[in-house]
């Protein structure tokens, strides 16, 4: 497994303004990767016990606020998605 800050960390970063909220323009960088998440059926793997076996692809995003504050979503789009 990889952590998503390493994952996202060469994508494309694209800055993004969504709305207005109570203190002027939510915006933000966004960057989002495709990526397969470790969450399918388990399996025994040697003497390790259970290991779950790669999942369905799914859309890692990234949230990088100017606060500093960084976020990490997983969505389920389809690969076309925008």
């Amino acid at each position: 497994s990889i952590a998503a800050e390493h994952m996202l960390a060469s994508a494309k970063w694209k800055a993004v303004s969504w709305r207005s909220g109570t203190k002027g323009r939510l915006k933000a960088r966004f960057a989002a990767l495709r990526v397969r998440t470790a969450d399918g059926p388990p399996q025994r793997i040697w003497d390790k016990g259970q290991q779950h076996l790669p999942g369905d692809e799914a859309w890692l995003i990234g949230e990088q606020r100017a606060s500093g504050e960084k976020k990490y979503y997983l969505a389920n789009l389809p690969a076309a998605t925008d």
